[in-house]
């Protein structure tokens, strides 16, 4: 059994590591550009949220896609994911 210490530089490593995968994959979700925010977890629901914003391009974009109608994009979304364990070999 490791130390509190060791634990807990595992458990940053592994939000870590989520944190990157999330950084990466989040905007491939959207057809426009986006700017991934706050990344936090959250250890009572064993969970991480996300927070999405439109990047300064995404009016433009989302405007040609619709064929030049105006697009105005306010506030942010935000995606709780709810980590799940998996059994080590």
């Amino acid at each position: 059994m490791g130390t509190l210490n060791e634990e807990m530089a595992d458990v940053r490593s592994d939000v870590g590591d989520v944190r990157s995968q999330l950084r990466a994959e989040i905007p491939e979700f959207f057809e426009f550009d986006i700017a991934v925010g706050n990344i936090t977890y959250n250890a009572n629901s064993n969970s991480v949220s996300v927070t999405a914003e439109p990047s300064s391009r995404a009016r433009e974009q989302l405007s040609d896609r619709l064929g030049g109608v105006n697009v105005k994009t306010e506030g942010r979304l935000e995606f709780e994911f709810r980590l799940t364990e998996t059994d080590a070999e």
